[in-house]
């Protein structure tokens, strides 16, 4: 059953596939800056690790699971009150987690702490995505913003990548996600049925929406939307 969800979960099939065709590509990137030591914080189930583990020479995963269905780190801890020694990771890695963080402030300052001099934070955020992990889901950022608070903690931004655009916004993302809550609506809870004929029947159509919508970003670029950013950012050495 795993392997299937596995399968399911990478392919156009899945409504939400649309956002990791755009963050693979933009992590096998950013890849290339990582070294040494490398603290994954808010790791999960550290899907990112086959992309990073052959630039490093240690991968560390820190997170804070409700369940090891939902993270399995290596050391388990608050992102706000990382267990790590100052200056002990050459490199910080952190995928879709700093939204979920109500004071970003505390956060960043806490990964300038543990990194070395010099050191690269690899960091990925949500722009026009949808409402997720709720109630804990506080901020979305601008280019501008995130320039702004790495600055004020002292990293220089060395890249920052678009994850798509016009197209991968309003067709990928959002159409994809219409049919898909029409067909699977949540409950009270907040939870989904998933009704067989009706998830079967509308998943083809949340490929097709996701597809139409990433070749879109290809006939028609744009740079005033987009799903999110992976910025590439360098510690300072003062």
């Amino acid at each position: 059953m795993k392997q299937i969800r596995h399968v399911f979960s990478n392919s156009w099939l899945f409504p939400r596939y649309i956002g990791t065709v755009h963050m693979t590509p933009a992590m096998q990137h950013a890849a290339v800056f990582a070294q040494g030591t490398l603290v994954d914080i808010g790791c999960g189930k550290r899907q990112y690790e086959p992309i990073f583990a052959p630039a490093v020479t240690h991968y560390i995963g820190v997170d804070w699971p409700v369940t090891l269905e939902q993270a399995t780190p290596d050391v388990v801890g608050d992102a706000l009150f990382l267990p790590v020694s100052d200056g002990a990771a050459d490199t910080v890695l952190s995928t879709e987690l700093m939204e979920h963080l109500p004071d970003p402030h505390h956060f960043l300052a806490e990964v300038a702490r543990i990194l070395r001099p010099g050191g690269i934070f690899i960091l990925s955020v949500p722009f026009l995505e949808p409402l997720h992990e709720e109630p804990r889901d506080y901020w979305r950022f601008t280019p501008y913003s995130l320039r702004t608070l790495l600055g004020q903690h002292g990293f220089g931004v060395r890249e920052l990548r678009r994850r798509g655009g016009w197209g991968s916004v309003a067709v990928g993302s959002f159409v994809s996600q219409m049919l898909y809550d029409i067909a699977n609506p949540t409950d009270a809870e907040g939870l989904r049925q998933n009704p067989p004929l009706q998830t079967a029947l509308i998943l083809p159509l949340c490929a097709l929406a996701q597809y139409t919508g990433y070749l879109l970003d290809r006939v028609v670029p744009n740079s005033k939307y987009t799903l999110g950013y992976v910025i590439v950012a360098v510690r300072d050495t003062i």
